[in-house]
């Protein structure tokens, strides 16, 4: 038992010995005071000014303050583990089953090194790092952490290599999902600040993403995709989204707004929607609208039966439910309305309202096509008792034009103001 307690007082008095070198303020925030050790000690100097320390069996280890108080750190590890302190650079070294506890922060790995001069852990080997504060966990096979300091860092970081995983949540809530970021390198900034690269992933159920590179501040709510961008609705929210870049916006944690820009192009069941940026609006899980714009590419909506396209658009989707598309500047409507040609009636004017409407099935369907200001219309006119028949053709121009459908076919056209045009009948059959 004396010989016991000998050694662990002769180990705590090697562990308190000063740091060489130590930072402005004469004194590490922390200097490694061993608490505990299950085997050996030995202690040896190779050089004048060189200590080396070195403990099995099992050790404890936490901080100490300057003024020989605990400091937040606790460190410890299993039966059959060890450490190796250098005295004189002030770092410490463990080996096996480590476990890694300050006042932010729990991690455990199969090494760890301490760095007492600039408060820096770097673990590896089945990494595990838990904020104690939101809950957030890391996994991965390695990661560097810098505590908070007084005078040094007001905010702790780390960073990740080797493609970890990170279940990041901004506030501890098991109500609250996390976003899944996976990279090949992460770097987290306090509990809100997180960049990530090299193939990164983003996904919720709600929510995914991938590109090159992510920016993720969950103290505003923003979120940026930089480089073969993509992001997607999940669950009953179905679309997906490409561009360059993708900036995203977060609301009490529920994604509320998307925007792609460069080479934008967004698809949801119904329609695909290109342009050089394209936004989406979101409330409830649900898409609400869409807005398009751009130079090099002008924005254009395409259904399986319509295209509508002009120099800037907007899309009303209430709940995920197409009610209406406007486009301006030279805007133009197209409408294939016989599957066995290659013809479309067309609408074109300064200003284009196409609005749509649910049949019985609950199917959407065209109910309003206006085009106003410089407004042109092309449509045919097919005979119902002959549908082998050649179409009537009509031209009309004005100031305003307001065609209303039926069963996606034109019912009634009326032109406005300066109005003209030309209306053609096929030759009508000889009667035999």
């Amino acid at each position: 038992m004396r010989s016991a307690y000998a050694i662990h007082c002769l180990l705590a008095a090697l562990m308190m010995l000063p740091t060489l070198g130590a930072r402005a303020q004469d004194m590490p925030d922390c200097v490694v005071h061993l608490d505990y050790t299950g085997g050996k000690g030995v202690r040896a100097e190779p050089a004048p000014g060189r200590v080396r320390f070195y403990a099995g069996g099992g050790v404890r280890w936490s901080c100490r303050r300057p003024d020989g108080t605990r400091g937040p750190i606790q460190v410890w590890s299993g039966a059959s583990d060890s450490v190796a302190r250098y005295m004189e650079i002030g770092r410490a070294d463990f080996v096996g089953d480590v476990h890694f506890r300050d006042s932010t922060v729990e991690l455990t790995a199969d090494r760890a090194s301490y760095f007492e001069r600039d408060d820096r852990l770097v673990a590896d080997g089945n990494v595990r790092l838990v904020n104690l504060e939101t809950g957030s966990v890391l996994t991965g096979p390695t990661l560097t952490y810098w505590r908070a300091v007084a005078k040094v860092r007001d905010t702790s970081s780390l960073y990740a290599t080797r493609r970890p995983l990170v279940e990041y949540r901004s506030i501890k809530d098991p109500d609250v999902e996390p976003y899944l970021i996976r990279a090949e390198r992460v770097r987290l900034t306090g509990n809100e600040i997180a960049h990530a690269g090299g193939a990164v992933t983003i996904d919720r159920s709600d929510f995914s993403a991938k590109g090159d590179s992510t920016e993720l501040d969950l103290n505003v709510g923003e979120g940026l995709l930089i480089g073969h961008a993509e992001a997607g609705g999940a669950d009953s929210v179905s679309y997906s989204l490409r561009g360059r870049r993708i900036a995203f916006r977060l609301v009490d944690d529920q994604l509320n707004w998307v925007q792609a820009q460069g080479r934008a192009d967004a698809t949801s069941a119904e329609w695909r929607m290109v342009g050089d940026t394209i936004e989406l609006s979101l409330a409830d899980g649900n898409l609400q609208a869409a807005q398009m714009w751009g130079d090099s590419t002008r924005p254009e909506a395409m259904s399986e039966t319509y295209t509508v396209v002009g120099d800037s658009m907007a899309v009303d989707i209430p709940n995920q439910l197409l009610t209406e598309v406007r486009a301006f500047g030279r805007a133009r409507a197209t409408a294939k309305t016989d599957s066995l040609s290659n013809e479309y009636d067309w609408m074109a004017g300064d200003t284009l309202f196409v609005r749509f409407d649910s049949t019985a099935t609950g199917e959407r369907t065209l109910s309003e096509l206006i085009a106003a200001g410089n407004a042109q219309a092309f449509y045919r006119i097919f005979d119902e008792e002959d549908s082998t028949a050649a179409p009537a053709l009509n031209y009309s121009r004005g100031l305003r034009i307001v065609a209303l459908f039926k069963d996606d076919t034109v019912d009634k056209v009326e032109v406005m103001g300066a109005a003209d045009g030309v209306y053609l009948e096929p030759k009508k059959k000889p009667i035999p």
